[in-house]
């Protein structure tokens, strides 16, 4: 065997060992893409249905409007985001700090769907009604405060991940996948025989 032959077939074991290395890695980092997305998933879950986050929105579905109803109220949330205010009402502070916490939670959140830290379809199919209703209490707030600090940055990836859940709502409205046969049948659709029923 000559020595070209020889330098031919261990250019060619190289090649390929060199591309199964390179498969390997890929599969590899599917692998461990997938078990951060999992990962991540989990923390959001055990974010959005914490005891102390659910307690913040009932906050902000049911004191927050009433609140809102108050002058001082809304002076006090312009004046929290002065950096020369001295917002002291202690009556307003605990049902305002629990408005931050779920708005800074969906800011945080719509911020990693937005750099692509998180998958967003996933998100959206298990909390799109849970955004737009967050969004919808404290929409009035978020305005107050970039009023008062002139500017639209406020809160504004919760803006975007509530856009984004708008949108899914309006446009998908179901995740169950297309062609399986459903339990129950459709709404509005006369019931099937017994068993299943198709979609």
């Amino acid at each position: 065997m000559s020595l070209e032959l020889l330098n031919t077939l261990a250019t060619i074991t190289t090649t390929l060992v060199i591309a199964a290395t390179a498969i390997a890695a890929i599969v590899q980092l599917r692998h461990l893409r997938a078990s951060n997305q999992i990962a991540g998933q989990l923390a959001l879950r055990q974010v959005l249905l914490d005891t102390a986050f659910w307690d913040a929105m009932g906050r902000v579905r049911f004191e927050i409007p009433t609140l809102l109803k108050d002058p001082e109220f809304r002076k006090f949330v312009r004046e929290f985001h002065l950096s020369s205010a001295q917002a002291s009402e202690e009556r307003f502070d605990v049902p305002y700090a629990d408005a931050l916490t779920v708005g800074r939670n969906l800011e945080n959140i719509g911020n990693m769907i937005r750099n692509g830290l998180t998958d967003k379809r996933i998100f959206l199919e298990q909390y799109a009604n849970l955004v737009v209703m967050a969004w919808d209490g404290l929409e009035p707030l978020v305005k107050i405060r970039r009023d008062a600090v002139e500017s639209d940055a406020p809160w504004e990836d919760f803006e975007y991940l509530t856009v984004l859940s708008r949108q899914w709502i309006s446009e998908v409205r179901s995740a169950y996948p297309k062609g399986v046969a459903r339990i129950l049948p459709s709404v509005g659709k006369k019931t099937a025989p017994a068993g299943l029923t198709g979609k």
